[in-house]
């Protein structure tokens, strides 16, 4: 009490701004690139033959099974249980042939053998019977990880500043719009980054993995995306073939 039966009402402490700047690391780790590897054991850069395609052989087992038991046994089920029955065919026949996406991956690191023209034969026959674009996914995902995180020069991903948001953005910086955004990104997002670079590096001019005299490839590239693109062609032709002949 005082000045005349007042009560003063203390102040609410001030609450301390938080600067996200802060938490980004500016300064060099205290180790390089080189010494991670040398604390790598060196028989983990061994490629082996016989075990890539053990891998191989054991994902084409488990997708053979899975398909067995999906076309022999699910048309037998009663109609509620067949439709819970082929979402989780769907989901886990997925992850199997995800598994066989990821071997073609290391073959364009040229990790699945010591030989390259082995890499890139088994890598091309199974992207493409991913309907994947084995040589054209191989450069711009070779680009992208020697450009990670650039917003000059990294092929995918690219991060964009708060300028170059739309005006849409912030309505999806909550849980349903991040679900929404993952759910677009994991069943569009591929296809349509590959037919259309969405999400890739800007060029001044149409970009896409299909094209051979495209901005994304080099001159010397440019034949080995012909091939690509006929491996792709030969599949697509192939499953039309199929469903014609059921």
């Amino acid at each position: 009490m005082g000045a005349g039966g007042r009560m003063s009402v203390p102040t609410s402490p001030k609450k301390p701004e938080f600067n996200s700047l802060k938490r980004v690391p500016y300064s060099k780790p205290p180790f390089t690139l080189s010494e991670i590897k040398k604390a790598i054991p060196p028989h983990c850069f061994q490629r082996s033959v016989l075990r890539s395609f053990s891998y191989l052989l054991y994902d084409f087992i488990l997708a053979s099974l899975f398909y067995h038991v999906a076309t022999n046994y699910f048309p037998n089920l009663p109609q509620l249980l067949s439709n819970v029955a082929w979402p989780l065919y769907w989901a886990m026949q997925g992850c199997i042939l995800t598994g066989v996406w990821v071997i073609a991956h290391e073959c364009g690191h040229h990790a699945f053998s010591d030989y390259q023209w082995l890499d890139d034969t088994v890598g091309l026959i199974l992207h493409s019977s991913l309907l994947v674009p084995y040589f054209s996914w191989k450069y711009s995902h070779r680009r992208h990880h020697s450009n990670t995180g650039s917003l000059e020069r990294d092929e995918v991903f690219v991060p964009k500043k708060k300028s170059g948001l739309r005006w849409w953005a912030k309505h999806f910086n909550n849980p349903p719009g991040r679900f929404l955004s993952i759910t677009i990104q994991l069943t569009l997002g591929w296809p349509l980054y590959l037919a259309f670079n969405v999400a890739g590096r800007p060029y001044d001019r149409f970009a896409c993995h299909y094209d051979p005299y495209g901005p994304i490839f080099s001159d010397r590239e440019r034949l080995q995306i012909y091939i690509s693109d006929a491996g792709v062609l030969a599949v697509a032709y192939a499953l039309y073939r199929l469903v014609l002949a059921k």
